[in-house]
């Protein structure tokens, strides 16, 4: 398990709980303190070395990653984010540890969805911060989300443990600063971090009922075919309330445009009304759809997929374009037919069939490949 510290109070508390939790009920559990250093102050190596300091004094191993080249000139907090949970997911994969845990609390969670209030209504944007996540496959866990900061440096001044206070914490370029000096007026109107959190909570519920419906209506009404592309009946989508809609676009979407992006609400509104009015066909996400008479068909939008072939690793299996499992000799090539439909059948609209993988295998090779589609829905 690695702990994200930083040497910020609410990362230096998450490592004098952690440590004393793990000492009391996990004995055996190793823990390691991940520090990054953006190289983007000059106080912020000897600030690494603190924490390594604090580190060492509660018997837990501290290493120190750097973020190395060129910064960007715009958009940094969001670039350093990226850095920083990109260069702690690698050292997590290369040394074994399947959980990171963060200091986030519940200010961190008030200050998001205040952010996002003036950006989106939707119940994924205003769920905030989950306790639960993910970052290219590694675990994340946020164990303080709903501690407030000032109670965790009671905390630590109890103990007489120190931390680092950063400067940037107070320059309103930023827009999380400007968001935590505006929530310091606000409480005084009663919109108060507790309330935000609490609106973060009530968010979360509601996207994980959307999440649970449509899968359901998903399970019983999507027809999906082995050649890459799904129907959608118009009837009993149309029936459903808008936000639900949205929400099995959005999963169609995201699936048969090969994974590469989630559309915007207003994207899935305006689809949503494409359903029943506007062109015979659209594009979102990298998806292609067509209405028919009785719904509409979805799949992948050819001009969108990789021109660079896929080659079969020595595992003879490999994922092409996020749709389809290959299973073929190793060194074969995978990529689309160059613009030309391929013979899938009849009723595959052409659309299909230019997105379908063709597989050309070495020289002497004699079993056929396997494509097999990786649907939605279990088959």
């Amino acid at each position: 398990m690695a702990l994200a510290v930083s040497g910020g109070s609410d990362s230096t508390a998450l490592m004098r709980l952690a440590r004393d939790w793990a000492h009391s009920h996990q004995p055996g559990l190793t823990l390691s303190v991940l520090t990054v250093d953006h190289g983007l102050r000059p106080a912020s190596a000897g600030e690494a070395r603190l924490v390594g300091e604090w580190a060492e004094r509660l018997g837990l191993s501290h290493h120190v990653l750097n973020w190395e080249g060129e910064k960007p000139s715009s958009g940094l907090q969001a670039k350093a984010r990226e850095a920083r949970y990109g260069l702690m997911a690698s050292w997590c994969r290369e040394h074994g540890a399947s959980l990171l845990l963060t200091g986030h609390t519940l200010d961190d969670q008030a200050e998001t969805v205040l952010m996002r209030l003036g950006r989106s209504l939707s119940p994924d944007s205003l769920a905030g911060i989950p306790r639960f996540g993910n970052w290219d496959g590694l675990g994340l866990f946020r164990p303080l989300l709903g501690v407030r900061r000032a109670a965790l440096r009671d905390y630590l001044l109890a103990l007489g443990q120190g931390w680092v206070e950063d400067e940037s914490n107070a320059d309103r370029h930023f827009e999380r600063v400007r968001a935590r000096q505006e929530l310091a007026d606000l409480q005084n109107s009663g919109v108060t971090p507790e309330r935000l959190a609490a609106l973060a909570e009530a968010g979360a519920r509601t996207t994980a009922l959307l999440d649970r419906l449509s899968g359901r209506w998903l399970s019983s009404w999507l027809k999906e075919e082995e050649a890459g592309y799904c129907h959608v009946p118009a009837e009993p989508f149309l029936g459903l309330p808008l936000p639900l809609q949205q929400r099995i676009l959005a999963r169609i979407v995201s699936h048969y445009g090969g994974g590469q992006s989630t559309p915007e609400a207003e994207e899935l509104r305006r689809l949503a009304l494409w359903v029943s009015e506007g062109p015979v066909r659209c594009t979102l996400g990298g998806a292609l759809m067509g209405r028919r008479k009785r719904g509409f068909f979805v799949c992948r939008e050819a001009g969108r997929i990789s021109p660079e072939p896929l080659i079969v690793p020595d595992s003879g299996k490999a994922l092409w374009d996020g749709r389809f499992l290959i299973t073929a000799a190793p060194g074969a090539t995978v990529r689309a037919p160059d613009g030309d439909s391929l013979p899938l059948g009849e009723g595959v609209p052409v659309f299909a069939r230019r997105a379908y993988p063709l597989v050309e295998q070495p020289a002497g090779t004699d079993a056929a490949p396997m494509i097999a589609f990786q649907r939605i829905t279990p088959p």
